[in-house]
Order: structure tokens, then sequence, then C-alpha cells
């Protein structure tokens, strides 16, 4: 995305997984490495079952987070079908006798292992928020693929550095029954904005981080301006907010940088 001709924004709109805290995508790759499965493969079977796969019902909240969705969940991803087409679209293995059996996946340490990675604050954009909402500059939303942990479990309560606290909009996918990158969500986040800040705010007066391609076309076709947040290089994108808004929101304290 190029700043350098455009007006400050008013808004500021931010994913949560991926940029505010630790990528799930990166608790994924650490699981298929570990299991001997291919790189990709999982996302891959999530995003061949949208929009009726279970991941996405339960993020749209349609249904609970218990036993029955950690069973529809693993086989979803254990489908020989989703696997077969894999391995000939990503690996260009054309000879089925040589596609290997599918594994085992166990889905409920999957998704344990996603949810513990997201709690953990971006080294990098945890401190810019921070340091965006002291400034008072700019009005702070996040939309949010989520899901909905079941009653009673430890990660429902929200601790003193829980990022939702910077937020005075916080759109989550699996309360309001829709998710990116559908549309009607962004309208949605795009209305409650406007009731809490002004009718006037445009779209173009919005810039949103994401770390999904998708996600950011939609965004884009609404009129917002976006920056794509690469795994494990949210830094970058700390540096196209300083762009942005002017702010100097990098300090050194994250991780050294990479050689």
């Amino acid at each position: 995305m190029s700043s350098t001709a455009q007006p400050r924004p008013k808004v500021l709109m931010f994913d949560i997984g991926g940029v505010c805290v630790v990528s799930p995508f990166q608790a994924i790759l650490d699981y298929e490495t570990k299991n001997g499965i291919p790189k990709g493969y999982i996302n891959y079977a999530i995003r061949a079952l949208t929009p009726h796969g279970v991941w996405h019902r339960l993020e749209r909240g349609e249904i609970p987070n218990d036993a029955a969705f950690m069973r529809a969940f693993k086989a979803d991803l254990e489908r020989p079908d989703i696997w077969a087409k894999f391995h000939r679209e990503r690996l260009q293995i054309k000879d089925a006798s040589k596609i290997p059996p599918m594994p085992s996946i166990d889905a409920e340490t999957l998704y344990w292992t996603m949810m513990s990675t997201a709690r953990q604050p971006d080294p990098y954009m945890y401190p810019a928020l921070k340091r965006l909402k002291a400034s008072g500059r700019y009005k702070l939303a996040a939309l949010s693929n989520t899901t909905i942990f079941p009653e009673g479990h430890e990660y429902n309560v929200i601790g003193p550095d829980d990022v939702r606290h910077l937020f005075e909009v916080f759109v989550s996918s699996a309360h309001v029954g829709m998710r990116k990158p559908n549309r009607d969500i962004y309208e949605y986040a795009l209305k409650l904005i406007r009731e809490r800040w002004g009718r006037d705010i445009a779209p173009q007066e919005i810039v949103f981080l994401d770390d999904i391609g998708e996600n950011l076309k939609t965004a884009r076709s609404l009129g917002m301006r976006t920056i794509r947040v690469v795994l494990g290089r949210t830094d970058e994108a700390v540096r196209e907010l300083e762009r942005v808004t002017g702010l100097e929101l990098l300090d050194g304290s994250g991780p050294k940088a990479r050689l």
C-alpha cells in the first residue's frame, strides 16, 4: 500500500489473530511439521469447504464449541477427496497410487494449540497499538473471525493485557453470525464505526490490517485502505502504520531484527 500521497485516516481497524496476537497459522504449521503433514494442507482443507465447513460454522457462531464440533472438524480435515485434491493441485502428484495414506489428525489438540498461540500478544503490533491508543489521534476498531469458548473455560476470562481493551469497536464473527471475507460483516463494522464516531466517516478514511488476502480484498471493494500483515513480519506492517499515521510506533523492544 502506498500512503505518501494519501491523507491521514480517521479509523484504524485491525484483525486480531496474526496481526495483534501471534498467528494461529504458526500453530498449524508447527503441527504439520511435527506430524509429517504436508505444509499448507490443513489450511487448504479448511478453505476447500468454504462456506459450509464446520470451521466456518463455528466462526459464525452457528454451532457450539463442544465434542461434536471436534469430531466434525476432524472429519472435515480427513476427507479423502480433499487430501487427494491437495496432492494433485499443490504437490503435482497426478498418479493416485503415489498419494500417501490420509494421516490421523488430532483436531482437538490442533484447535487448542491454535487458541493458546493466539493468546500471545504480537511483540511488535501490540506495543504499537498501545502507543496508538495513548496518542488519542486515531479511532481503533477490530474486525476478527473468532470462536466462542465453552462455558466456564479459562479463555473466557479477559485479563488486563487482553488486546480487546484497546478497541472501542470490536466485531467478533462468532457473536454477530457473519465472518470475513463476506461483505456483510464489513458493512456491519462500518455501521458501528459510524454510529460511534460519526456518520460522515467514509470507507476511504479507514485503514484495515489483516493477514489474509481475501479479507483485504473485500475491504478494498468497499473503499477501505489496507495493509497486509505477513506471517513472521509484523514489524514491517508496523512500519507501514508509521507511514500512514505519522507516529513513531516501533521502539526496538521486540525481538531482534532479522538479518
